[in-house]
Parts: structure tokens; C-alpha cells; sequence
């Protein structure tokens, strides 16, 4: 096992001290810049009192995000409310402010969750909120710590270190405000490996490589196959052990048209595999191969010329899987996102979606569990209350029981708090 802080003082020095270097609501973080503004407005404690403009000048730029998350399940038998958390705190870097060496950046993430498990206590298998973690798993821990280092004007990057499959990956923008985790990475895809693939709430060692040019992008990215420590989920775990195996992910996609200088119209497909083997679902003597594939399409449907307020945006998103070696064999799911819907709240956002996840023959016929799939529906109102702090509701309706169906088509009720500092 790499000891951490050996991984921190590898990252450290590719970062800042050699032309070595040259080597981005899940809650996940994207290797673009993460501040909306230079002033600091839109956080609580704005400027620091200047000293995060003199700080962001020298290349240190923080964002610090609480959240704070009441789920309630409304339809008896069973009511019951839970109360979870998650602190992000992200400190990105500027290779050529703090080194002078142009075009590259690094992050160090730490992330915090505490609270109740709504999901985990066998309500929904695929998940009811994103900043939820296993049980055991409430925790403080370095979450990410990568560098990057761009070429070709910035058309080609590689990066290199703990890296969030999610922030890249298999993500869409419109349906980053919805809660459940199904909308971040999808569930088919989640369910897999011996620790789950590098996502929220444990990313492991990656190396990723991006071409892009005109709204074209092909990235690759070879993952460690068992993030973090499975036997233990405190703090942070990197470990290199023997039958790890690696994940391997490609994804592609093409620009649909759309406003000028919106990542949010493309169609991509994405393609993975691991190179280490799982026992089949019905025959544990059998290893078999986890792969499997996804295709996303993305598109803002209505936005006004002059920006982006009062604009509609819409996906689509399917994964499969072979389905010998996990629960869903497959999952698809789709959504509207209305920026700006009413007059006087241009910054505020309402979200609705529906997703299905299916649970696999195999898995069915192991377990004796009688779902065929597990369908919700979501809606949600993000409203921005003042600069930095955001109140969003939601309604969760459940078709679907994972285990019983004499409890499907219940209704949860829950309320985030954002605060941004």
C-alpha cells in the first residue's frame, strides 16, 4: 500500500516544481475552474475582506460548499424523516501563477459526510439522494488530489492523480440539479467493481488524457479497479494491491447545435471494462468480465439569444451492462431543466426526470427477488434565496419497491440548504 502522504509529495512536486507536469450534483469536481465569479459575489463571505483576490492572483482559488438535506418518506407504512450532510472544501491551483509553468493546474479536494442512510436501509437500492454514503462510511477524507497539464492551446490535457470518474465521465449537465444519485453516474454502472468504480465518495489513482476541439472531445482514462480500502470506509485509502485490476473508460462525443459556448448540447457514447474478473451472479465458479457501455444526449431545447436565462434544457441517458455480475443489467433515464422559469428569478432552476433501473435475469433468479425494475420520478426547485445560499425542494415518487411490492408507489419529500462560502 502507497502511503498518502507519499502520494501528496509525488503530486506536490509534478504540480509546481518540474516540467514534469506535463503529464471536472453526485457531489463531484470538474478540472475546470471552479469560481462563476473574480469578485466573490455569489458567496456568502464574499471577498474575505480582499484576501481572496489576493490569494486567487497568486493562484489559489477556493470554493467551500455545506449542504444540508431533510428526506422524509410521506407514504406509510414506515414515515420516517432522515437528516444527512456533505462539506466540500476545493483549493485549485495555477501551475503558471504559482511556477510558472503554462497551461497546468492541480486540486486538492476534502470532502466531509455525516447523517442518516435513507437508501442504504433498503428503501431504494439505486439511491434517494446523492450525498448519501454507505453504512460506516460517514467520514473525513482527502477525496481528490490531481495535477493537470494542457497542450496545444488547450486542445489536448492529460491529468494524473486521485481523480472522480463522475466529474467527467458519463455526466450531463441539465441533470445535475436532481438528487438522486441515478442522475449523476448511472446506476447500472455504479453497481459494479469490488468497491464501486472511482466516484463520490471515493475516487482512487487515475490517469486521463483529453482531445478536444470545437465541441468534439474523445478522453480516456485508466482508473485503479478498487478505490480506497473496501474493508474500511474512514479517511482516505490508495492502494495498489495485487488482483486490483484497472477500470478503463473512453468516451466521445460530437457538438449538437445549440447557443455558442454551451457544453450543454452534445450526444456521446462511452465504452468500459475491467481487466480483473467477478463471479457470475448464479455460478461463483465462473469469472466473468464487468463491461459494458452508455450513450447521453444533451441539448438546450429553448434559451434566449442574448444568454442563457429562460432557457430549457433537455437529456437522455442509457447504460448497459452484461449482466452476470451486477444487479441492473441496464438503466435509462431522461429530464427537463427550465432555468429561469419565472419572471423575476431568472437564476433559479426547476428539474423534473424520470429513471428506470432493471434489475438483471441473473440477479432475479440468485436473490429470489421478484422487481423487474425500480422507476421513479423526480421534481425539484433550486431557488436561490441571496448570493451564496440556495433552498431546494424536492418530491421523490417511487413505483417501484427494490424488495416489496406491497410498498411501491410512495412519495418522499425532502429539502436541501446550500450555502456557499
Amino acid at each position: 500500500m502507497m502511503r498518502l502522504s507519499s502520494l501528496i509529495f509525488i503530486l506536490g512536486f509534478f504540480g509546481f516544481n518540474a516540467t514534469a507536469a506535463e503529464n471536472r450534483q453526485s457531489p463531484t469536481s470538474n478540472p475546470e475552474p471552479i469560481l462563476t465569479t473574480t469578485d466573490y459575489s455569489d458567496t456568502l463571505f464574499g471577498d474575505w475582506g480582499g484576501k481572496r483576490v489576493a490569494m486567487s492572483e497568486h493562484g489559489y482559488d477556493w470554493e467551500i460548499v455545506y449542504k444540508l438535506d431533510v428526506l422524509s418518506k410521506v407514504s406509510p407504512p414506515n414515515e420516517k424523516t432522515y437528516g444527512l450532510d456533505n462539506l466540500d472544501i476545493k483549493l485549485l491551483l495555477d501551475g503558471e501563477k504559482i511556477a510558472g509553468i503554462k497551461g497546468s493546474s492541480a486540486l486538492i479536494y476534502i470532502l466531509s459526510n455525516h447523517g442518516s442512510k435513507p437508501a442504504v436501509q433498503g428503501d431504494h437500492s439505486a439511491g434517494l439522494d446523492n450525498i448519501e454514503t454507505a453504512e460506516g462510511a460517514n467520514t473525513t477524507k482527502l477525496y481528490q488530489a490531481w495535477v493537470q497539464q494542457t497542450f496545444l492551446d488547450d486542445q489536448l490535457s492529460v491529468l494524473a492523480g486521485l481523480y472522480d470518474l463522475n466529474s467527467e465521465f458519463y455526466a450531463t449537465e441539465a441533470s445535475g440539479i436532481f438528487l438522486q444519485p441515478v442522475y449523476g453516474i448511472g446506476a447500472e454502472m455504479a453497481a459494479t467493481g469490488q468497491n464501486g468504480p472511482s466516484v463520490f465518495p471515493t475516487a482512487s489513482f487515475g490517469i486521463r488524457t483529453k482531445a478536444e476541439a470545437g465541441g468534439y472531445y474523445l478522453q480516456w482514462v485508466v482508473l485503479d479497479g478498487v478505490p480506497g480500502d473496501p474493508n474500511n470506509h474512514h479517511g482516505t485509502h490508495v492502494q495498489f494491491n495485487k488482483g486490483d485490476g484497472a477500470l478503463n473508460v473512453v468516451e466521445g462525443a460530437v457538438p449538437l447545435s445549440g447557443p455558442e459556448n454551451s457544453h450543454a448540447n452534445k450526444f456521446a457514447l462511452g465504452v468500459w471494462r475491467y481487466t480483473a474478473r467477478f463471479e457470475d451472479l448464479l455460478d461463483p465458479a465462473v469469472m466473468r468480465i464487468s463491461r459494458g457501455y452508455y450513450v447521453m444526449m444533451e441539448k438546450v431545447l429553448r434559451y434566449q439569444p442574448s444568454g442563457t436565462e429562460e432557457s430549457i434544457s433537455g437529456f437522455v441517458r442509457a447504460g448497459k451492462t452484461d449482466g452476470d455480475t451486477t444487479q441492473f443489467d441496464m438503466s435509462w433515464s431522461a429530464g427537463l431543466l427550465f432555468s429561469g422559469p419565472f419572471e423575476g428569478h431568472e437564476e433559479d432552476q426547476l428539474g423534473v426526470a424520470y429513471a428506470l433501473e432493471h434489475n438483471a435475469d441473473k440477479y432475479r433468479i440468485a436473490t429470489g427477488i421478484p422487481t423487474v425494475s425500480e422507476r421513479s420520478v423526480e421534481l425539484t426547485y433550486r431557488y436561490l434565496a441571496m448570493p451564496g445560499l440556495a433552498l431546494q425542494p424536492m418530491a421523490q415518487y417511487l413505483i417501484d419497491h427494490p424488495t416489496d411490492p406491497n410498498q411501491d408507489n410512495k412519495w418522499w419529500l425532502g429539502m436541501r440548504v446550500e450555502a456557499t462560502f
